[in-house]
């Protein structure tokens, strides 16, 4: 594991820069994606990245990216029809959990209700999720940019969520979309438009940002036909949950080898660069 130490800046591909702090430390390419897999996140085609602590902190911050368009901001959000439609797509997903070994996932709720700050193009919401041994919340933000957006989420036990947003709000200011690729550059008639807006947005984080629906009202309906074809795909449900307190410690004790600050650290070549 080649963790990075901040302050440094760090290009994560797609026209997007991190302004690492100096109190976090940042792992990128296979590593972030091995990482995540050993302890049951799955699936990180879309991966850029994960910062965390340089300390033994409690929080871990996961960075990924969506090419799929610029997404209108002026429909509402029905938190409640979203809730139902997370809860029922987990049933699918813990299948595969299942299969790999993993304890199954519950969404108990929202630890917060989705937001959307207009001005900054940022969308913020918070879900309280448990294993059958941990309990824990994925509190999920979005950048929202011309051609696509960037997922910040983080990942801490319920105890420790109000003293860990700090570190998740601090990254979304130090994220930024180069010029020219900043949600105000859309140009109309030239430019991609995603097929959904901030509400499909929100249920992207479990893995439907991939599906090319117009509607939000169309995947709550017919969760179970758009599933099937996900699943025929092999684009299984994704949720960026970490399993409690207990990963952290298991995480934190992996930090051997930090290099040292480059001027910029580039991303790989593979999935994620640009």
């Amino acid at each position: 594991m080649h963790w990075v130490p901040g302050p440094t800046q760090i290009s994560l591909g797609h026209d997007l820069t991190l302004s690492l702090p100096p109190e976090d430390i940042y792992l990128g390419g296979d590593d972030a994606k091995h990482l995540l897999e050993r302890n049951g996140t799955l699936h990180n085609e879309n991966l850029l990245g994960i910062v965390a602590g340089a300390d033994e902190s409690d929080w871990l911050v996961t960075f990924r990216y969506e090419e799929d368009g610029y997404v209108k901001d002026d429909e509402k959000i029905d938190a409640d029809e979203i809730l139902k439609s997370m809860q029922e797509g987990t049933v699918e997903d813990n299948k595969e959990r299942a299969a790999k070994g993993f304890d199954p996932l519950t969404i108990n709720g929202w630890r917060e209700l989705p937001r959307y700050e207009r001005a900054l193009h940022h969308l913020v919401w918070g879900l309280d999720v448990a294993t059958p041994k941990h309990v824990s919340v994925n509190y999920s933000t979005r950048i929202l940019g011309r051609k696509g957006w960037v997922a910040l989420n983080l990942l801490s036990s319920p105890g420790h969520l109000d003293a860990n947003k700090p570190f998740v709000q601090a990254l979304l200011g130090a994220t930024t979309f180069d010029k020219g690729s900043r949600y105000e550059d859309f140009v109309a008639g030239k430019d991609k438009v995603a097929e959904y807006g901030l509400a499909g947005l929100v249920l992207g984080g479990v893995g439907l940002a991939a599906l090319k629906v117009a509607k939000v009202g169309i995947i709550a309906k017919f969760w179970n036909v758009i599933l099937a074809g996900l699943l025929a795909a092999k684009k299984a449900i994704l949720l960026a949950i970490a399993a409690g307190v207990g990963f952290f410690k298991k995480l934190f004790g992996k930090k051997e080898k930090l290099a040292p600050p480059p001027e910029a650290v580039a991303p790989p070549g593979g999935p994620g660069s640009s």
